[in-house]
């Protein structure tokens, strides 16, 4: 029988009592506990990074939107409020905005372009 599963290297035991680990993390982050953050890049880095890349589907991209991720988790962690939901949403949320961003700042770019070209 499985007492336990281990998600993202967080334990997870059958019996229901997980609790939010990453929330743990984000609390001690907001304290400026740099450990902490490391723990926090080395649990949900490469999650984050895979889904900043599907949004972005540019490697070099999606790299420079993870280091500004984890820059504003850094900055932010102590504005996460563990009662109003799960740190690792949180954090994919912070993810996927910064994503979305890059894209539409690439699109309005690439439509300056070819208006002004129209222009010229």
């Amino acid at each position: 029988m499985l007492l336990e599963m281990v998600i993202d290297g967080m334990d997870v035991p059958e019996d229901g009592t997980a609790r939010d680990a990453v929330a743990d993390l984000l609390v001690r982050i907001g304290d400026g506990d740099q450990r902490a953050f490391a723990e926090l890049y080395d649990t949900l880095s490469s999650r984050v990074f895979g889904l900043i890349l599907r949004v972005l589907v540019n490697r070099s991209q999606s790299e420079e939107v993870l280091q500004e991720v984890f820059l504003e988790i850094w900055q932010s962690a102590t504005k996460f409020a563990p009662n109003k939901g799960q740190g690792r949403t949180w954090v994919m949320t912070i993810a996927h905005r910064r994503a979305v961003d890059r894209v539409r700042a690439s699109q309005s770019s690439a439509d300056r372009d070819v208006r002004a070209g129209f222009r010229d």
